[in-house]
């Protein structure tokens, strides 16, 4: 007989794995595609303008798409799937769907009108360059489109997530970045805005995203479209979906406030870089994309695959199942984020200069650059603890608290970046960044710990223990074993520098040697987290 918990646990490992596979290969396109805007852009006036229009509609994308739709959404959804009420979740789903739509395009056409006073807003350093302000306002209204389509993609990432089809919403990335990349061949001279191309190659990505996830949901029979229509007439049902619907509502705001704070901070960020002239806000953006990365792959799989089946584990009240999941997650971020973060810290230069210095990105542009990933750096692993963090709160219905976090962490990143800047420039700001998420983490950490969510520290070395202690051994094990692996990873760079090869070829002989040394010692001190573990050795044992 099968233990129950096991599989339960299996779902969430099955989506992160899932999640996080298709999530490398979406950040790998979204470095191409950074790659082609640094080459074809630079980082000046030109690339500020893009990023400056491309800002707002991924602040939505991340907020609301990833981040409060799918917080004050999913838990009821999957309440409503988990009790075998799949008539009302349907209902459920079609009118948040309708409602968020309507919403959504109404914002866009608001926007469309107050543009000028929100790039005012968005760029204060710009302010005396009217031609400037003018081509971001013209590029923003083009790009603002986008934000409707993301939100129609995430409602419809929902339904497939909750079906255990992780890859679908996981895929769509892809076909974005590769969008851009194409419109990065449209960029010329003939353009008034130089990089109007990619404002359209936004829109039309997104417009690629929902036909896409469309035709998957029709092919995989995720939402049976017939059996909402025939039952969305019941009173009682009505009745009851207009509940969860105010429920919603409710939740909506202090979830877009408190699961978007990583993102409000960055926003912050460049607002204030652009008081600092041109290119900062480009350094930054690109010292983010890297230090992203496993943010990206691995913080945001947790998060999505974690809110999924904490939102399960809670809607049968399986207390043991959802402190089990927080801890194996807490591990596996600290598992992947730190040697990451000792990896940007120490080869910060040469990922820099071999992944954007080409074309209009020069020896300045890497040196600049590299000074704001070094700062990003140090963050890197509390930006994905906030991931793990986040979803205990938004499982059970609690966005208050997180908005309550993420209202007091934005003020503070506030202060900091303005103190910061005035010594070390636009790493200052990042590196304010980084120190508000460390703060962050302690505190949601703090309160998992006083709600029983987290077992106070005790001198434990099981490997199954659900208290914080294990965690915070298991993180200076991960420490030590990722000092060797840099130590080693010198080591070679130095005897391949001595033979005079491209710094590419150095590059990427790094990334391998680290990859496999790092995995093979985690290996033979068994320092992978057990359920990961078991999960990527049982289906290779199934390719076999």
């Amino acid at each position: 007989m099968k233990n129950p918990k096991k599989n339960k646990t299996s779902f969430f490992i099955r989506g992160f794995t899932q999640t996080a596979f298709l999530t490398v290969i979406s950040r790998i396109s979204g470095f191409l595609r950074d790659i082609f805007i640094a080459g074809f852009l630079g980082a000046g006036i030109f690339s500020d303008i893009f990023l400056i229009a491309f800002k707002l509609p991924n602040l939505f994308r991340r907020i609301t798409a990833e981040g409060a739709l799918t917080s004050a959404f999913l838990p009821i959804y999957s309440k409503l799937k988990s009790q075998n009420s799949e008539i009302l979740a349907f209902i459920y789903f079609k009118e948040v769907f309708y409602r968020v739509f309507i919403s959504l395009f109404i914002l866009m056409i608001i926007f469309q009108i107050i543009m000028p006073f929100i790039i005012n807003f968005l760029a204060p350093g710009f302010l005396n360059n009217e031609d400037v302000i003018k081509e971001i306002t013209a590029l923003s209204r083009i790009t603002i489109i986008f934000m409707p389509l993301i939100s129609i993609v995430a409602m419809l990432g929902i339904a497939t997530n909750v079906s255990g089809k992780f890859w679908i919403l996981a895929s769509t990335p892809i076909i974005l970045n590769s969008s851009i990349i194409l419109g990065c061949f449209f960029i010329n001279d003939f353009w008034t805005i130089k990089s109007l191309p990619l404002a359209i190659a936004l829109v039309i990505g997104g417009l690629i995203q929902i036909i896409f996830i469309l035709i998957m949901i029709k092919k995989f029979n995720i939402l049976n479209l017939k059996t909402l229509k025939r039952n969305n007439n019941s009173r009682n049902a009505n009745n009851q979906v207009k509940f969860q619907l105010n429920q919603t509502l409710k939740k909506f705001l202090p979830a877009a406030f408190g699961g978007g704070i990583l993102q409000i901070n960055l926003l912050v960020d460049t607002i204030l870089a652009s008081l600092l002239g041109f290119g900062s806000i480009s350094y930054l953006y690109f010292a983010d994309r890297i230090a992203q990365l496993p943010l990206g792959i691995i913080g945001i799989a947790l998060g999505s695959t974690l809110l999924t089946s904490l939102s399960k584990s809670n809607a049968i009240k399986d207390e043991n199942q959802f402190a089990k999941e927080l801890i194996i997650s807490l591990k596996i971020g600290l598992f992947f984020s730190i040697p990451a973060a000792f990896v940007f810290i120490n080869f910060s230069d040469l990922l820099i200069k071999v992944l954007f210095e080409r074309g209009e990105f020069t020896f300045k542009e890497t040196i600049q650059t590299s000074q704001a990933l070094l700062a990003y750096a140090f963050g890197v692993p509390a930006f994905i603890m906030i991931k793990a963090c986040q979803p205990a709160f938004l499982a059970e219905g609690n966005t208050k608290t997180p908005m309550y976090i993420g209202f007091a962490l934005l003020i503070l990143n506030i202060i900091l970046s303005f103190i910061l800047m005035i010594f070390l420039k636009h790493a200052g700001i990042a590196l304010a960044t980084s120190i508000v998420s460390w703060i962050g983490t302690i505190i949601y950490i703090t309160l998992l710990i006083k709600n029983g969510k987290i077992a106070k520290p005790n001198f434990s070395f099981e490997e199954g223990d659900t208290n914080l202690f294990s965690v915070i051994f298991y993180g200076i094990k991960i420490i030590l074993i990722s000092c060797l692996m840099v130590l080693s990873m010198k080591l070679v760079q130095h005897i391949l520098e001595i033979n005079n090869l491209k710094e590419t070829f150095v590059l990427i002989t790094l990334c391998i040697f680290g990859f496999f040394m790092y995995i093979l010692t985690t290996k033979i001190f068994k320092y992978i987290p057990q359920e990961l573990d078991h999960f990527i050795s049982l289906k290779f044992k199934r390719v076999k």
